[in-house]
């Protein structure tokens, strides 16, 4: 891996915090309010995803996902700084809230596809795994610190001190990416169909491709119920436990500090071979973590349990993401990302609301139920090669 990979992880990994803050602001924000109105902020974020990631795929494989990325952050640099002074001045409510959601997932419709596909612009694929392992890793370690943080900032700065530290780390994101040319950079498209024949196009590989098609089915299941057991499920668990805002970002932080200890492994020694295999055996392990949250009787117990869960589903992760990037024709870069995510993205808006609707306890009951049936059928399909 060259240096200029490690330039852009810096800054990328840097923008996960102010993100990191930023989503759990807006999540304990809007439980605050009432759990629908939680699950209505969450939706905000998540509906324009699934309205707009194909399009964001087709318009980072026509201009390039690096030129792509450069603008989206922009945009959302921007608009943070902007949010932050309404917020300011009118107070925190649940229209700005749900505003604050749906302009950060606009804008992630277009960012997401592009920065999924960076790694393979930096290293030849033979390094694709230890890369993105090192991705997810820095990535994680923000995190696990954005946890505790988040809590402190909600405590003393609140909403309005989350929209401008993710702001600020999105100016930084852009200087760095701005400065720095990826050595396998994709040039923008000289053949450019309409958008929808695009679109489709990168649905026909999807569909074609026994690997890529059996990856994103998995992932919409995994998606679906387990996203949102750290965004909206730990706030209200939180909430009907008595736990402050500082411990529940505790409890979150258990969930990265269990992916971080699998893909630092990852990073160091590579993944398995059999990436089916690993990859169903994690989500068992996150299904019995979700278990244990729904059973703790204390802040250390929920922290244990969410680790357990982060080892399952940094397993799950670190193994097939590598899987699906590699298998992507360099053509269409962007456009199976962006399906990559819509697979995360479209069922979670169902399954927010699902779970939402029931006790706590129910929801990750649920939630670990499904977990561990997306682990079953991913054992019994044929690995992949």
């Amino acid at each position: 891996m060259n240096w200029s990979y490690y330039g852009w992880l810096a800054g990328s990994t840097l923008s996960v915090l102010g993100d990191t803050v930023l989503f759990f602001a807006l999540g304990w924000a809007a439980t605050g309010i009432g759990p629908r109105v939680a699950a209505l902020v969450l939706t905000g974020f998540t509906l324009p995803r699934a309205v707009l990631l194909l399009l964001g795929g087709v318009l980072g494989d026509r201009i390039g996902p690096r030129r792509l990325l450069l603008a989206c952050t922009a945009i959302v640099g921007a608009c943070c700084f902007l949010l932050a002074a309404v917020v300011g001045v009118r107070g925190v409510s649940a229209g700005l809230l749900l505003t604050t959601s749906i302009v950060v997932g606009t804008v992630d419709a277009f960012a997401l596809p592009a920065a999924g596909v960076l790694p393979r612009l930096f290293v030849p694929d033979d390094q694709l795994p230890r890369a993105m392992a090192l991705r997810t890793s820095a990535t994680q370690i923000i995190t696990l610190a954005g946890g505790p943080v988040s809590g402190l900032l909600i405590a003393t700065v609140g909403l309005v001190g989350a929209l401008m530290v993710d702001g600020v780390t999105f100016a930084i994101q852009f200087l760095v990416l701005l400065l720095l040319r990826p050595p396998y950079d994709v040039p923008p498209q000289t053949d450019r169909p309409s958008v929808v024949r695009a679109a489709v196009d990168g649905l026909r590989v999807a569909v074609g491709d026994r690997v890529l098609r059996k990856i994103l089915l998995v992932v919409a299941v995994v998606a679906a119920f387990v996203l949102p057991v750290t965004s909206l499920c730990v706030p209200l668990l939180a909430r009907s436990q008595g736990w402050t805002a500082a411990q529940a970002g505790f409890v979150v932080a258990g969930n990265v500090c269990g992916g971080l200890l699998v893909t630092v492994v990852v990073a160091r020694f590579g993944t398995f071979d059999r990436a089916g295999v690993a990859g169903g055996l994690g989500c068992f392990l996150a299904a019995l973590g979700i278990s244990g949250l729904a059973l703790a009787p204390s802040v250390p117990a929920a922290v244990g349990a969410t680790v357990v869960q982060g080892l399952g589903i940094g397993l799950f992760t670190s193994h097939l993401a590598p899987v699906f990037v590699r298998s992507t024709p360099r053509s269409h870069l962007t456009r199976l990302q962006s399906l990559l995510s819509l697979a995360q993205t479209v069922p979670l808006i169902a399954s927010t609301n699902l779970l939402a609707a029931l006790d706590v306890h129910h929801a990750l009951t649920l939630a670990a139920a499904a977990t561990a049936l997306a682990g079953l059928t991913l054992l019994r399909l044929e690995p992949p090669s």
